[in-house]
């Protein structure tokens, strides 16, 4: 039985703009994933919950761990990635994804085609009802298993565009980790052969090595990425110093001054200056929420409440998409806690205390707290 022979509602979208060969949908991003599945929806959270989850994982530093039934999402913002027969730069064909299921007996991840129709693979037994479904594994994995499959002839042999995922526990808890989007499965075993061999691999790196991993953390294409930021992250000491001098610690005063200067724009009577405070806001994102919501009450004028209102919902969606320097800053931070020195710590430690874009400050906290627990 195929995962779903799904006819496309819309058209397919164009390939991706960077040409990637690998996109990564889950590593060690857990965190801001989970908060941003089933956003917005109170209802269909109840009785599930899902984070990043430090203490097992495939690969990296931490998996998405799910507990009680799924969690979900038709449209997550900025996926838009075709699935064709021939791949090119930019367009996919192979998933690849990892599971573990300490317990009860089944396990499934859903994608979301164009918005609307979902395919599903599961492992063990399908309680959920949920149908087309394919059955990859007779029995639920207990460990760690890496699962590849080929989208196009699994879903009907037809352009897709993947737009959303599902994580389906089924009750008790499923982990989830490394989970990837293809043109080859080449391509994916890049990404998995470096995942393994920098796990167990501690190496000093010099001037040049470390420039060039730094620069290939920007790449949107995972196999370039991937590699040089688990390369980073084993190169103990002499990245963590590396990185120390390519992050710039914001001066915290002045963040709030331009977040509450910024807010108070929203009610300017020029709309220029109006639209900028949205740009400024949207840029900082969960940074600036509690500002955001110290000035959302009633008696401000339409527009004000109208734009906070706006901002307000995007943020706890978890809608917005990261700057490229944000990027670069939140990639700068799963290096530094994969190194797990004492001056990486110390540095999470300040971030983690700091008014960072976007809400990175609680990537940096969270990334204290993971060592932490490691330590023990």
């Amino acid at each position: 039985m195929d995962a779903g022979h799904l006819v496309p509602l819309a058209p397919i979208a164009p390939p991706h703009p960077s040409g990637a060969a690998v996109i990564e949908l889950l590593e060690d991003d857990a965190g801001r994933l989970a908060r941003c599945l089933n956003a917005g929806d109170p209802a269909t959270q109840e009785g599930t919950k899902a984070g990043a989850w430090g203490e097992d994982c495939y690969s990296g530093i931490c998996s998405l761990k799910v507990a009680g039934l799924q969690r979900y999402r038709e449209q997550i913002p900025g996926w838009n990635f075709p699935v064709v027969e021939k791949p090119k730069p930019g367009e996919y064909r192979y998933l690849r994804f990892a599971w573990k299921k300490p317990d009860s007996t089944g396990i499934m991840v859903q994608l979301c085609v164009s918005g609307q129709d979902w395919g599903r693979y599961f492992a063990g037994q399908n309680n959920t009802g949920y149908y087309p479904a394919l059955q990859v594994q007779p029995q639920v994995p207990r460990e760690w298993t890496v699962v590849t499959r080929d989208l196009f002839a699994d879903f009907g042999s037809i352009p897709l565009t993947l737009t959303g995922l599902a994580f389906t526990s089924m009750g008790g808890v499923a982990l989830f980790d490394h989970v990837y989007l293809g043109r080859t499965i080449e391509d994916l075993d890049k990404i998995t052969t470096a995942a393994k061999e920098w796990a167990t691999k501690s190496e000093s790196l010099g001037t040049t090595q470390l420039e060039q991993h730094w620069k290939n953390l920007a790449s949107e294409d995972a196999s370039i990425r991937l590699p040089s930021l688990w390369a980073l992250g084993a190169g103990g000491s002499s990245s963590s110093s590396f990185v120390s001098k390519k992050i710039e610690i914001p001066d915290s005063q002045d963040v709030e001054r331009k977040l509450a200067r910024a807010v108070a724009d929203l009610d300017s009577p020029r709309f220029a200056v109006r639209e900028q405070a949205s740009k400024d806001l949207d840029r900082f994102g969960l940074t600036a929420l509690p500002f955001m919501e110290v000035a959302w009450k009633p008696g401000i004028s339409q527009e004000w409440h109208m734009r906070l209102e706006k901002l307000i919902a995007k943020c706890k969606a978890g809608d917005g998409l990261l700057t490229p320097s944000q990027l670069q800053i939140l990639r700068a931070v799963r290096v530094l806690e994969a190194t797990g020195t004492p001056e990486a710590k110390t540095l999470l430690e300040t971030l983690s205390k700091s008014t960072l874009e976007a809400g990175l400050s609680a990537e940096a906290k969270a990334a204290v707290e993971r060592i932490a627990k490691r330590k023990k």
